[in-house]
């Protein structure tokens, strides 16, 4: 799975994937995995960098799971979920 680390992105120092190798983790079968690779993208990646990755939708889907599973970012994530949840952009 790793290719080239050129297209590694920033948030993923610690990790060899790149960009294709993180979109199809999230994209696998393998749920675990992908809860793993979006909380840490929610942790570590610039706010707008995160929707190259997920979407409201998947967030809104997998909260209750993720939540736990984002650290110091868990206030700045209930904030914009409960804020989306309040205008009806996600349910």
């Amino acid at each position: 799975m790793i290719h080239g680390l050129t297209d590694r992105p920033n948030f993923l120092w610690d990790e060899p994937l790149t960009r294709d190798d993180l979109k199809k983790l999230l994209d696998g079968r393998n749920g675990e995995e992908r809860l793993y690779y979006a909380a840490k993208i929610l942790r570590e990646a610039r706010f707008e960098e995160v929707w190259d990755y997920l979407s409201p939708m998947f967030l809104a889907s997998h909260w209750e799971r993720l939540r736990p599973k984002l650290g110091r970012k868990k206030r700045f994530w209930e904030f914009f979920y409960a804020t989306w949840r309040e205008h009806g952009l996600i349910s």
